[in-house]
């Protein structure tokens, strides 16, 4: 059952490599959805409808995902957010986050109540 990263082909094989590597009150933590589980169930469908394993557009040199958002260019449109306890899968939690957020030149959005 145990796969290496490299042979994830699809979600399932994602969430099969996590629970082979992490402790199970950590993976299922991470692996949980909330209420009804219908945005877990969504999501997952729409993974599931995308192609993990690039066989299309092969030479295609510079692809440009990058996009214009609230005046700043950040160059993918995927946005990271502090979920609580991230700590348990990374020393250094929201900090490890927002960390690669800056790298990869995207968003990190945290909401502050109150004065800061």
């Amino acid at each position: 059952m145990f796969k290496s990263l490299s042979k994830c082909n699809n979600t399932e094989d994602f969430r099969l490599l996590a629970k082979s590597r992490l402790p199970a009150p950590i993976y299922h933590y991470i692996d949980g959805a909330a209420d009804d589980e219908v945005t877990i169930k969504q999501n997952t469908r729409s993974y599931e409808n995308c192609d993990l394993v690039p066989n299309v557009l092969a030479g295609v040199k510079d692809v440009d995902i990058s996009v214009n958002l609230m005046g700043k260019k950040i160059d993918m449109p995927i946005f990271c957010s502090p979920t609580a306890l991230q700590r348990l899968f990374h020393h250094d939690g929201e900090l490890a986050v927002g960390k690669a957020a800056q790298k990869f030149n995207t968003f990190f959005w945290c909401l502050f109540i109150g004065n800061i």
